[in-house]
């Protein structure tokens, strides 16, 4: 019974879920057919971080998520992944993936592969591999800041662009 109690008092525990709403706007630099360079595209994305993550190699973190990112009302996706790096040697990392988007296509192209929203901060920004959870710290990730759709089969053609506002709420 003891070693019992022992190993329930030396569980890691799991941080309570949290779930983020990011508002975000994507400037095209590498426009398809209804979306052309210089084109302003709103995205939104929810996704709940249940407190599975693991370590990955050079130092980033897996965060398991559940939620939705969609781009303009088109092309969706079911989220699964929060990568999250802090280190001194190379610029800190946020990125949110979408393994499968649906709903957007283009001259018989399915953009149907990756979406990913990823936002760079200088090197040692952030202080934790902790998921973000406030607006202060998505805007510690100022150095870049991308989305890309690939069309995953094909493998022709991607849309992508500069996330240039991006608003997060989490609670």
């Amino acid at each position: 019974m003891w070693k019992l109690a022992l190993a329930l008092v030396t569980l890691p525990l799991a941080a309570a879920a949290q779930t983020c709403t990011l508002d975000f706007t994507v400037t095209i630099t590498q426009g398809v057919g209804p979306f052309p360079p210089g084109a302003e595209v709103q995205g939104h994305a929810t996704y709940t971080a249940e407190g599975r993550s693991f370590r990955q190699e050079g130092g980033a973190t897996a965060h398991m998520v559940e939620g939705e990112m969609v781009l303009d009302g088109l092309s969706h996706g079911d989220v699964w992944t929060l990568i999250t790096t802090s280190r001194a040697q190379a610029a800190d990392l946020v990125g949110l993936y979408v393994a499968r988007a649906e709903g957007f296509s283009f001259a018989g192209v399915e953009f149907d592969g990756p979406m990913q929203l990823t936002l760079f901060g200088e090197p040692g920004a952030r202080a934790t591999n902790d998921p973000p959870s406030t607006q202060a710290d998505f805007d510690l990730m100022n150095l870049r800041r991308a989305f890309t759709l690939h069309s995953h089969r094909s493998g022709r053609d991607m849309l992508s662009g500069e996330v240039t506002r991006l608003i997060a709420q989490c609670s």
